[in-house]
């Protein structure tokens, strides 16, 4: 490329309009700001945070039981020496997701 080329490939944005000119263009908006209208929270906001938190419970109380549900089938279908193998092996299975779900969450966050 000639070197004009490219100092006009530097002057310009995407659509080629000067990066200078591109300011005014947007008059100051930036999508992060919200305006002291927008930031009241609605009645539909609260309705939906309930919603969530009611999911979120149930969903607890689900994975709670299906906890103790596998437990039991453990039980029913092996033999009772091997019992305590099988429950250490799903408990460890259960850690390892834990910390693979709360791992990827936090690197999430710092991102």
């Amino acid at each position: 490329m000639s070197e004009e080329n490219m100092t006009d490939m530097r002057n310009n944005n995407t659509f080629g309009i000067p990066a200078a000119h591109e300011k005014k263009m947007n008059n100051g908006y930036t999508p992060g700001r919200k305006s002291e209208e927008n930031k009241r929270t609605t009645p539909e906001e609260y309705f939906r945070w309930g919603v969530f938190g009611t999911t979120l419970l149930l969903l607890f109380m689900a994975a709670i039981q299906l906890y103790f549900s596998i437990q039991e089938v453990i039980h029913t279908w092996f033999e009772w020496q091997y019992v305590p193998l099988f429950k250490s092996l799903y408990n460890l299975v259960i850690i390892v997701l834990c910390v693979y779900i709360i791992k990827l969450y936090i690197f999430r966050k710092q991102t």
